[in-house]
């Protein structure tokens, strides 16, 4: 007989229903017993750890890579400046970020960088246990090296931390998925090479469920780690080894950022634990 009708709104609710329980939308808040937007912005377990930061930037085969460290301290920063990516709330404001001098090799010998301290908060985690890590270090003086240039003043970093037992489910998940995707695509060579009319093939191989399955694979990749990896962090955090280094580029077109701020990405970074959580601060 002819194969149903499949409407979009089917659709629609049959790739809702394929979606990880975690994925689903929350009819509970995420954490904690609070919403959002109520919830604290930021991440208890990174508080007073320290790291290696080393900041790079390339640009027409030059590079400059500038190492330093930072802490993510627990004091309240009174007025942050988050507003490159979404407004902070006002309920939830950032944490001081601590930031040693760097240091690079010129031409000249050894160049210190100035570093003043700046702020950081993290996102409540999405339904992957993915937490947007931002922060900000003003660099007074920039720096240079044959051409590659980190500009005066304020710069922005962009990286990401994960709840490690939630990141290895999801993982996991990933893994089954991926190998059912795989076992289809067989079973699909197979049913080419036998001939089958496309009737038979799509009764060995619903291509509905190969859609579904894609649908939930791309869910869950948006979350995970990139090819940089993750680093442990204290407790079971999971810390994203590295991250996009941005400066704002503000003028004319947005008047000067009363529109709205324009970014630029001028590099990366990469990071490295160097003290855990709750040791002293010296």
């Amino acid at each position: 007989g002819r194969s149903p009708v499949r409407h979009p709104r089917m659709l629609s609710a049959q790739l809702l229903a394929l979606q990880p329980h975690a994925l689903r939308p929350a009819l509970t808040p995420t954490r904690r017993g609070s919403s959002f937007w109520s919830e604290p912005w930021t991440e208890p377990l990174l508080f007073q750890s320290a790291w290696r930061m080393t900041l790079d930037i390339q640009s027409g085969g030059a590079r400059l890579a500038v190492p330093l460290e930072i802490t993510f301290s627990d004091e309240p920063v009174a007025s942050g400046d988050f507003r490159w990516t979404v407004e902070e709330p006002t309920c939830c404001p950032a944490r001081r970020l601590l930031a040693s001098a760097g240091a690079f090799v010129g031409p000249k010998g050894e160049v210190s960088v100035e570093a003043r301290p700046g702020g950081w908060l993290a996102e409540p985690p999405d339904r992957c246990g993915r937490s947007a890590l931002r922060f900000y270090i003003d660099f007074p003086d920039g720096a240079q090296r044959n051409g590659a240039a980190l500009p005066p003043g304020r710069a922005f970093f962009r990286a990401a931390c994960w709840d490690g037992a939630q990141l290895r489910q999801f993982e996991a998940e990933a893994a089954a998925v991926r190998a059912e995707l795989d076992a289809l695509g067989a079973a699909a060579e197979a049913s080419a090479s036998l001939g089958l009319s496309a009737e038979r093939a799509e009764a060995a191989v619903p291509s509905e469920r190969r859609q579904l399955l894609e649908y939930q694979l791309e869910i869950i990749e948006r979350s995970m780690p990139d090819e940089r990896g993750v680093l442990p962090g204290p407790g079971d955090l999971q810390m994203a080894a590295g991250g996009e280094l941005s400066i704002k580029t503000d003028g004319v077109a947005n008047m000067w950022g009363l529109i709205s701020s324009n970014f630029d990405t001028i590099g990366g970074f990469t990071f490295a634990p160097i003290r855990p959580a709750g040791a002293e601060v010296s």
